[in-house]
């Protein structure tokens, strides 16, 4: 079965002046903010409603709540275009059309097919989410995937991305929110709560690409865990997939997020597609570097913490769920080069946890680190901020990453 998404143009904008505040934090010990103009709710706190989702493991595959199906980022592309009983397919995949090779594939007739037209943007969303400063393009809303939350931002130096002569390297960014907390709904009217996160990564000279993905948030399409996982890996192989067109430097794929998004990064590092995705999924991109800002290294230590209600008590298979959507479940040797970057009095993702996400890590003889910072909690302010950004790019620059 193949499900065709929205064949429309593509948006750009050129934004001439900044719409983003430096002095906004990303994310404070308060927790995140909602559309209504509501106090912060504390960090973690249960969505009202606390809408059900899939209700478990979803197969690859299967589309629930929006679904696992892959789907073609563009007619005619590189990418996969439909979904094989049991999997995702890729067009051009290894010989005799098997389902478990790359993206785009190397077939008979050698090479690997990465597309070359622009990506599909949702109808339905006027202008991007994203709002970088003056001298940087925005483009978007991308689909990675059929359902609404599914989207991806892409943004690059004004007469960069697809009219530039070099590539840049990329950051592939998740927001927070407790996994309950959607960018567009609670973060998308007149403020960008990533763009002080971003920022910092485009004056570093990377290529963003700033990803929605579906939460817990008491609505008909709310979804549990591990929904938010899968959309992660699927908006990377998005990201793997467009970085030609875009110009991204395939060597020097970076991904990073706050809070629930910096588990995220975690998981899109840590794990691969086939872990999460099924057997037949490809393993079909690499990460040079994993960027945690203050996201949870131990989920199953917090599921009567910041993950109730992403995880609840009456979802089936509670704690095999938590166990799969766990970065230190996937600890191993080899694992790419890994950052924490979080507040020294953190409680909300506790610090005792990081650490022994990296001291695992350590022991497996993978490259990992913990970077605290002084005075800081969950979260950074315009106090605090120089402290964790010299310690994220200055850990990039020691590894060929970013300027």
């Amino acid at each position: 079965m193949s499900i065709k998404l929205f064949g429309v143009a593509l948006l750009s904008v050129q934004l001439g002046c900044s719409s983003a505040s430096s002095e906004d934090p990303i994310e404070s010990s308060g927790g995140s903010t909602a559309a209504s103009g509501a106090s912060p709710s504390t960090a973690g706190a249960v969505a009202s409603g606390g809408g059900a989702g899939s209700g478990g493991v979803i197969a690859a595959g299967s589309p629930s709540n929006g679904g696992m199906a892959a789907q073609p980022p563009v007619s005619g592309g590189g990418v996969a275009g439909s979904v094989a009983a049991g999997g995702m397919a890729n067009a051009g995949s290894g010989e005799g059309g098997d389902p478990g090779g790359g993206v785009g594939g190397t077939g008979a007739a050698g090479g690997t097919s990465f597309p070359t037209e622009p990506p599909v943007r949702d109808a339905s969303s006027k202008v991007p989410v994203s709002k970088p400063p003056s001298g940087y393009t925005v483009e978007g809303n991308f689909a990675y995937g059929p359902h609404n939350a599914q989207r991806i931002d892409v943004i690059y130096p004004n007469g960069g991305g697809p009219r530039a002569t070099t590539s840049l390297p990329v950051v592939l960014m998740f927001h927070g929110g407790a996994w309950i907390h959607s960018y567009t709904n609670d973060y998308g009217s007149g403020k960008d709560h990533m763009s002080t996160f971003f920022n910092r990564f485009l004056a570093h000279g990377f290529i963003v690409c700033n990803a929605e993905y579906r939460v817990n948030d008491g609505t008909a399409d709310g979804a549990v865990a591990p929904a938010a996982v899968e959309d992660a890996l699927l908006a990377a192989k998005w990201c793997w997939s467009y970085l030609d067109y875009f110009h991204g430097d395939r060597s020097k794929l970076v991904v990073t997020g706050a809070s629930a998004g910096g588990h995220l990064a975690l998981m899109v590092g840590l794990t691969t597609p086939a872990a999460m995705l099924g057997p037949t999924a490809p393993n079909d991109f690499k990460i040079a570097g994993i960027v945690s800002g203050y996201g949870p290294a131990d989920i199953e230590a917090e599921l009567s913490g910041v993950a109730r209600a992403w995880i609840p008590a009456d979802l089936p298979d509670r704690d095999a769920v938590a166990k799969r959507v766990n970065p230190i479940t996937y600890v191993r040797e080899g694992a790419p080069p890994l950052i924490v970057v979080q507040g020294a009095n953190d409680n909300t993702a506790p610090v005792k946890d990081s650490q022994r996400l990296v001291n695992l890590l350590t022991a497996a003889g993978s490259d990992a680190s913990i970077h605290l910072v002084a005075g800081a909690a969950h979260g950074f302010t315009n106090g605090t901020w120089p402290d964790a950004e010299k310690a994220m790019f200055d850990w990039l620059s020691a590894r060929g990453i970013g300027k």
